[in-house]
């Protein structure tokens, strides 16, 4: 995980992270259409954009509901089917090595095996992937949040072992899925950090992760992150070779994604 705000869709490279890249404008442009492009659409739906005016100024909820930010999901599907989709592509071959390793990682720690598509946008699947921040491996996990979850970082680095970062990070998504209830909120705090999640939801009075996105109380990079998430898993439903055409229902089938989100398994 990384915290900075210069975020990035467009990988060309199997070594380098989706988001949170330094030094790569582009990359941020990409997000900034990405995010301006949602916002249009959701004026133009009726719902008006709400940002803050003061770092200590507590925010009401805004009164659109989760289909309010439905187009930043469907602008990430269109993303990933176009200029992002060499990268798409090369990571989903990448993916099918572990697959199976992963998937039964999540079933042992009782997790939806959606959550299989955070390795793309995180990584693209790539062990050796390492950020600016020293996160890495497939799940990017810096050392302290490793260590925290029975990960060794010297003298052998276990965040690039395949299966035990996996566990590693499962059990991460286990403990925020734990504090927050909410699949959306506890992508957004692997991303950001869940204090950085828990300080938005009391300045907003609100537990949800869209209106939190929506009022500018997280940041711009996990304002992306989990609609890329969630975007992955919906083109992830299928193969790459089967996945929507142009002439689908992409809005219909990005608010079916977001209406219903993750559950944990018994």
């Amino acid at each position: 995980m990384a915290r900075l705000a210069a975020v990035a869709l467009l990988a060309l490279s199997s070594t380098t992270r989706l988001f949170a890249v330094d030094g790569i404008p582009r990359w941020e442009q990409v997000l900034n259409e990405v995010l301006e492009r949602a916002e249009q659409e959701r004026r133009t739906m009726g719902a008006p954009s709400r940002r803050l005016t003061a770092p200590d100024q507590v925010v009401p909820a805004p009164s659109s509901d989760t289909q309010s930010f439905q187009p930043i999901v469907d602008n990430f599907v269109r993303y990933f089917q176009g200029p992002g989709s060499k990268h798409y592509r090369a990571s989903v071959s990448r993916l099918q090595a572990y697959r199976p390793m992963i998937q039964r990682v999540l079933r042992e720690e009782g997790l939806p095996p959606e959550l299989v598509w955070i390795g793309l946008v995180e990584s693209g699947y790539d062990p050796m992937a390492r950020s600016p921040k020293n996160a890495l491996g497939i799940w990017q996990l810096i050392p302290e949040t490793a260590a925290t979850f029975g990960l060794n970082v010297t003298p052998r680095d276990e965040r690039m072992h395949p299966e035990k970062s996996t566990r590693a990070a499962a059990r991460y998504l286990k403990f925020l899925y734990g504090r927050f209830g909410d699949w959306t909120l506890a992508l957004a705090a692997y991303n950001a950090g869940e204090r950085r999640v828990q300080i938005a939801i009391e300045r907003a009075g609100n537990r949800s992760f869209w209106r939190l996105s929506e009022a500018g109380l997280l940041p711009r990079e996990t304002q992306a992150y989990v609609p890329a998430v969630l975007a992955a898993q919906l083109l992830g439903a299928g193969t790459i070779e089967n996945r929507p055409s142009e002439n689908d229902d992409s809005p219909r089938r990005a608010a079916k994604i977001v209406l219903a989100p993750f559950s944990l398994s018994p």
